[in-house]
């Protein structure tokens, strides 16, 4: 069924279109401090694409004829934010090295405003002074290194208390430079300011990807009621409907001492 006439700029008052906006907009912030390697350069310029394309297909989605292809190219949406926040974990996880220091993307834990300030390496307890850090006698070996940047760079941020008080702990990996902190537990609203640029990019993601989401569960819905859902799409709405009704209902038996059992009955939860 074609979409009713609508405002063909109507996409950019929608909120996930302003979030994907300024999404585009950090990437782009933090992928111009990615050192020109060619890997680097190959990973900045994937990001920057996905971030794109998240914003373009909210465009080209809204100015289909049909809701089904509004709902399909939501779903390209979807894909390519998903592919950018998985970037943001390679980054987190170490995977790329060159980006471990540079402070623009990782905070605190980074030691370098950018990709070409300064040198690898630590030089000196004047260098220390300069970055607000306290001194060290002795760097150690080089496998120490990055263990002793991240106490050298602790501030007042809790954040960053929080990620150095591990180290000692935690054993550092080449996958793993930093101490273990599971941003997979971070709330993407509202956004903590003193996260580092990497992982609120990730978040970012997270709740444009929730919003989108949302839309295309209102879209379902409204093909249902136009009688233009497909067949295994009607199916799965309809099977995941019943499933957030037994959950919902679980918790409130939960919630006054009873359980259903198999067969639909509901029985007085046993002490």
């Amino acid at each position: 069924m074609l979409k009713p006439y609508k405002d063909p700029y109507g996409y950019r008052k929608l909120l996930a279109y302003q979030k994907a906006e300024e999404l585009q907009l950090r990437c782009n912030q933090l992928t111009h401090l990615f050192p020109k390697t060619k890997t680097l350069y190959d990973l900045a310029d994937q990001m920057d694409r996905s971030a794109r394309s998240g914003k373009q297909n909210i465009v080209e989605g809204w100015r289909r004829n049909t809701t089904k292809e509004y709902y399909d190219f939501l779903g390209f949406c979807i894909g390519a934010i998903a592919e950018l926040e998985e970037d943001c974990n390679d980054i987190w996880r170490g995977v790329y090295r060159d980006l471990t220091e540079i402070k623009g993307i990782m905070g605190e834990i980074g030691l370098k405003g950018s990709a070409e300030m300064g040198e690898r390496e630590i030089k000196g307890a004047a260098e220390m002074e300069e970055r607000g850090t306290r001194e060290t006698a002795d760097m150690g070996e080089m496998g120490n290194s990055m263990n002793c940047k991240i106490a050298l760079t602790v501030s007042d941020n809790p954040l960053n208390q929080k990620i150095a008080s591990t180290v000692s702990d935690n054993p550092l990996t080449p996958l793993n430079p930093f101490p273990p902190f599971d941003i997979e537990k971070l709330k993407f609203y509202p956004l903590d300011e003193n996260l580092p640029p990497v992982v609120k990019l990730k978040l970012r993601c997270k709740e444009l990807n929730f919003m989108l989401h949302r839309i295309q569960e209102s879209l379902l819905i409204k093909m249902d009621q136009e009688k233009t859902l497909p067949t295994k799409d009607k199916v799965r709405m309809h099977e995941n409907q019943r499933k957030d009704f037994e959950d919902v209902e679980g918790k409130i038996l939960e919630q006054y001492g009873f359980e259903k059992l198999e067969n639909g009955q509901v029985v007085k939860r046993e002490m």
